[in-house]
């Protein structure tokens, strides 16, 4: 699964988010890319099936000006069906926290993006270990909204990834469930042979 993480930052807390982020899709095989959004070319998000979006809040309720570029351009590509989960740090004091999410993520879902309903904004003043902590389960949870992976398919993929015996095969699994779709071929009944079509229904939902 091709995963972007797009972030920009000014304290480096969002930052530190997107990189937690991005190792934990990494560790259960994702292909992964990460770029700040004030640079990244907007078309170029049509590539990927899920994407991070990382953000921090100008002057308390203010979308950050590297973002401005971005915000402009993103209903000039057709995104419909793209899924999108969004994050950042902010001072969830204040009575909007974290505005700036809430300003990109309305606009992609103008724009056909699929959002995630959940959305990660943390303290600006929390621990490292409290956002390394939330942001992996973030991720986790994300990646098995937009990739439709059960959650103890999620879990057997890191576990097999992790041991050296397995690699080859997980890849190669990988490939086959999420990045190619599985069709069944049956013949008719009059030829004498058919696709049972209850195996194939229990499959789907693996």
């Amino acid at each position: 699964m091709k995963v972007f993480i797009g972030y920009v930052s000014l304290s480096g807390n969002t930052e530190k988010m997107a990189i937690n982020i991005k190792n934990r899709m990494k560790a259960v095989g994702c292909e992964v890319y990460m770029e700040r959004l004030d640079t990244v070319e907007v078309d170029a998000l049509k590539d990927f099936d899920l994407a991070f979006i990382g953000l921090y809040t100008w002057n308390l309720e203010d979308l950050p000006y590297e973002a401005h570029e971005f915000y402009e351009e993103i209903d000039q590509v057709d995104f419909a069906g793209m899924k999108a989960a969004f994050f950042g740090a902010g001072d969830l004091t204040h009575s909007k926290p974290c505005a700036a999410i809430d300003i990109l993520s309305e606009k992609m879902k103008q724009c056909g993006f699929d959002v995630y309903d959940r959305v990660l904004k943390i303290h600006h003043e929390s621990s490292t270990y409290e956002q390394l902590r939330k942001s992996e389960d973030f991720a986790e949870h994300a990646l098995i909204w937009g990739s439709n992976r059960k959650k103890w398919r999620f879990f057997m993929w890191e576990w097999m990834l992790g041991s050296p015996k397995y690699q080859k095969s997980v890849f190669l699994l990988r490939r086959v469930l999420d990045d190619y779709p599985i069709k069944f071929k049956g013949r008719s009944k009059k030829r004498g042979t058919y696709t049972r079509t209850s195996e194939i229904r229990d499959f789907q939902k693996i």
